[in-house]
C-alpha cells in the first residue's frame, strides 16, 4: 500500500495524486464488494440492478440504464447474466413497447442476505466517517460528477 500525501496547493501534481486515491478508492472499493458477495453468485454491478430492479419494480432495461447512468449495451449484458442466472424475467406489462424486468422467487429469496452483505461491506467502508464526513464526501462526489457530466455536453 502506497501512503500518498495531498498538500494543500492546487497544482497540476497534487490534483493527479487526489484524482489517483479517488480512482483506487472506488476500484478496491469495487473488488472488496466482488469478493464479500460473489459466494451468493452475484458480482457488483448486478448487485446495483438488482437492487434497482427491488426498488422500483417492473423497470424498463431503458429506465435501469438511465437511473444507473450505464451505457445501454453494459445494461443489456447485465440483464441477460441475470437471465441466464435466474435472477430476473422480462415481460410485457400494461402493452408497453418495451419489456419490464422483474426479480424472480429466486433472486428475492437471496435478496435479504445480498443486502445484508452490502450494507455490512459499506458500513466497513465508511467507518470513522461522521455524518458531517459522509455528508461533505457525497457533496463533493456529486460536484465532480456534475462537473463531468456538464462537460461533456
Amino acid at each position: 500500500m502506497i501512503i500518498i500525501t495531498i498538500h494543500s496547493s492546487n497544482t497540476p501534481q497534487s490534483d493527479d495524486l487526489l484524482i489517483h486515491c479517488l480512482y483506487q478508492a472506488t476500484r478496491v472499493f469495487s473488488k472488496s464488494l466482488n469478493n464479500a458477495i460473489s459466494n451468493l453468485g452475484i458480482y457488483n454491478s448486478e448487485w446495483s440492478v438488482l437492487k434497482t430492479v427491488k426498488e422500483h419494480e417492473a423497470v424498463s432495461q431503458s429506465e435501469i440504464a438511465s437511473y444507473l447512468d450505464i451505457e445501454p449495451a453494459a445494461i443489456s449484458k447485465t440483464l441477460a447474466k441475470l437471465e441466464k442466472k435466474g435472477s430476473i424475467r422480462r415481460c410485457r406489462l400494461n402493452n408497453n413497447k418495451e419489456k419490464n424486468i422483474l426479480l424472480t422467487d429466486t433472486a428475492l429469496s437471496v435478496y435479504p442476505e445480498l443486502a445484508a452483505a452490502v450494507e455490512k461491506h459499506r458500513n466497513q467502508a465508511l467507518t470513522g466517517l461522521s455524518s458531517a464526513d459522509r455528508q461533505l464526501l457525497a457533496g463533493l462526489l456529486r460536484k465532480i460528477y456534475k462537473n463531468i457530466t456538464e462537460g461533456d455536453k
